[in-house]
């Protein structure tokens, strides 16, 4: 039986071609995005589109597959990977062989490059998921934390915490707040600071924290600034903490905001200690956290972090709750059989660090 040709033809795409995808992806998701934005997004660290592929007909563009490409340390090794963030295929041209032409070309192009590992976040939205579509497995559902904040939310989201925890997070910060107005005589080794851009003392922050996890995306200044700082459209708060000793950075915070409906969201976005580092230095973080929320009117807080992260501990300290409130799902696996045997890792949760930074949903 003999296969009919298909009328799509699958290609890497190009810079040239983001305009055109932009249209595109608006027409499909009802969501605006500049070719700039675009370019930022999936040249990701590399520089340069990496497993990104474009569906034609006709030599029109009706479909898009995006992908982003980042360095991720897979035990205490750097690789090149890519995270799947946007799938579009036009309404009237949803057929099993453009899907097929389109997924088949991106692998192809990813085997080429030697692009050994891909992971993607899904959201609760999102109906077909490109992890889905490349065969990813399921690791995790996202991690999900939150932190009630205003009385907008309902009683029963801030009555579920422990009331012993709830006493001892209470206890906590009335001391932070006694030592904030000691005198200088009792003077606090680290310092909350507003960061503009990642210096080079992440650089070296990145050495101390690298083999913390079995996996982490490389967070080195070149991709927070990157990723935090350059990106188009959008502006975060970025704060650190550094020691007034030896001026060395101790862990950052990157905050954002989201509207839904009449309710505000803070989002920690990223929030890194070392994980044998001083543990004050994450209880500050969060404090000044809470506190820029609360500042920017915020109705709730919230934060990915697996439990087996030592942050988990101190977030719960400061109140945030374990919520199933999302059917997001995190999804992970080795595009090449040479590499299966080496990254077997990739596939438990366990060996991994998550923030919602990792992922292009913030």
């Amino acid at each position: 039986m003999s296969t009919p040709t298909s009328v799509y033809t699958a290609r890497p795409a190009t810079f040239d071609d983001l305009e055109e995808v932009a249209v595109l992806l608006q027409r499909v998701f009802d969501v605006k995005k500049s070719a700039d934005t675009l370019k930022w997004k999936f040249s990701g660290c590399a520089g340069h589109l990496v497993g990104s592929t474009v569906l034609t007909s006709n030599h029109k563009i009706v479909g898009f597959l995006g992908q982003i490409p980042l360095r991720i340390r897979v035990a205490n090794r750097d690789i090149l990977a890519v995270q799947g963030a946007d799938v579009g295929i036009l309404e009237e041209h949803r057929r099993l062989d453009a899907f097929l032409n389109l997924l088949l070309k991106s692998v192809d192009d990813l085997e080429a490059k030697g692009i050994a590992l891909a992971y993607g976040t899904a959201n609760a939205e999102a109906t077909i998921t490109l992890s889905t579509l490349l065969g990813q497995p399921t690791v995790s559902r996202t991690p999900l934390l939150v932190l009630p904040l205003s009385d907008a939310v309902p009683v029963s989201a801030r009555t579920t915490f422990p009331l012993l925890t709830r006493l001892f997070a209470a206890c906590i910060r009335m001391v932070e707040r006694g030592v904030a107005r000691l005198p200088d005589l009792a003077h606090d080794p680290l310092r909350v600071i507003r960061l503009d851009r990642f210096d080079s003392r992440f650089d070296v922050f990145w050495e101390r924290i690298r083999d913390d996890y079995l996996i982490l995306l490389v967070r080195d200044a070149r991709y927070l600034n990157w990723r935090y700082v350059e990106v188009p459209g959008v502006v975060y708060e970025r704060i650190g903490i550094e020691s007034t000793v030896s001026g060395e950075i101790e862990g950052y915070a990157v905050l954002g905001l989201s509207r839904r409906g009449a309710q505000v969201r803070g989002r920690i976005c990223d929030l890194v200690t070392p994980r044998r580092g001083n543990g004050r230095a994450a209880h500050k973080l969060i404090t000044a956290s809470i506190e820029w929320f609360r500042a920017q009117g915020a109705d709730i807080a919230d934060v990915w972090m697996f439990p087996h992260a030592h942050l988990r501990f101190p977030l719960r300290l400061h109140g945030f709750i374990p919520r199933n409130t999302t059917r997001g799902r995190f999804q992970a696996n080795t595009l090449m059989a040479s590499a299966a045997l080496q990254l077997q890792c990739v596939e438990r949760a366990d060996n991994w660090f998550l923030s919602m930074g990792d992922s292009d949903t913030v």
